[in-house]
């Protein structure tokens, strides 16, 4: 076996009606490099692990097992898998997502004609409880609400929360800073830190994977919580803040999305936020709180409940 190409790193818990599904969805790729799937099982107890290793012995050359004999929880077992990929590029999955066709190809391929990108997403077709299915994360591409084809770190302080799925992404291995956190706002902290030294980040406006928004379900997202998920942004903030007082524009507008967002939601912590908006000391630019008003209004239920009324065909 040669250098792997492509690693994609797979954390679950209790999801056996879903894993069996998400890994499939790999190894059905029609995608030549060589590749290795890598899946964390945090201590499952309904069936998850057993089913995982008969999947490892259907296709041993390709599946990789992190099975923990206690549950470590969701940052830790993020970093179980992502720390032994070998692959020049690496990709992630939620064990309750699933890839769509052309995924690998699709990534690695925007990932090889463009050095200088760090992370690159592709939208999401959302799946609910009801089997319907809606074009989404973002419901409006992001090239069309922003009119940029790039990312870099001040955008991604500004705009990243709102945009893009962790399901979604693929990442160059020499652009990995962190091999731990202790908090869990892993999505936001770790996004960021592919582009502290430099490179951007960028979006395909094209679907390559299902995310399931099963609203009595414990997917991954929702087992953080809003409470915790929301301190650990806010301590994040004020870090970033401290270490990077330039930013301090695009921060007071992601703090000021974060009110907004709590507020419409009823999600505790908006004065919290309201403070950290304070503390940024300066007003975003108007042309920034419109973008993210428009970001925001482009997300909220009415828009995602009109697209689920449409549909979109999942050609799988």
């Amino acid at each position: 076996m040669g250098a792997k190409k492509v690693s994609i790193c797979v954390v679950t818990y209790n999801q056996v009606n879903y894993i069996e599904k998400c890994i499939e969805s790999i190894i059905s790729q029609d995608y030549t490099g060589q590749i290795e799937v890598i899946v964390g099982d945090d201590c499952s107890t309904d069936g998850t692990r057993d089913l995982l290793i008969n999947l490892k012995n259907k296709w041993p050359e390709v599946v990789k097992l992190v099975l923990h004999e206690k549950n470590v929880g969701p940052i830790n077992n993020y970093f179980s898998v992502h720390n032994l990929a070998t692959g020049e590029y690496i990709a992630h999955l939620d064990g309750d997502d699933y890839a769509l066709p052309g995924k690998l190809s699709a990534l690695a391929g925007f990932l090889d004609e463009n050095l200088e990108c760090n992370i690159v997403w592709h939208r999401m077709v959302i799946l609910n409880e009801l089997g319907q299915t809606a074009l989404g994360m973002p419901v409006v591409p992001m090239s069309e609400l922003t009119g940029k084809h790039r990312f870099y770190f001040a955008d991604l302080a500004k705009f990243y929360g709102m945009t893009g799925c962790h399901s979604g992404s693929m990442y160059r291995r020499s652009a990995k800073r962190l091999s731990s956190y202790d908090q869990p706002t892993i999505d936001y902290y770790i996004t960021l830190s592919f582009l502290k030294e430099g490179g951007y980040a960028a979006y395909i406006d094209q679907p390559f994977g299902v995310y399931r928004f099963f609203k009595q379900d414990q997917t991954l997202t929702r087992q953080k919580g809003a409470m915790y998920v929301g301190n650990a942004k806010l301590d994040f903030m004020h870090l970033m803040l401290s270490e990077h007082p330039e930013l301090n524009r695009a921060f007071a507008a992601q703090a000021l999305f974060e009110v907004f967002m709590r507020t419409y939601l009823r999600f505790p912590l908006k004065f919290a936020f309201l403070k950290l908006f304070f503390a940024c000391r300066c007003i975003p630019k108007i042309s920034d709180l419109l973008l993210i008003w428009r970001i925001f209004d482009s997300g909220r239920g009415k828009k995602l409940n009109a697209a689920f009324k449409n549909g979109y065909p999942l050609d799988e």
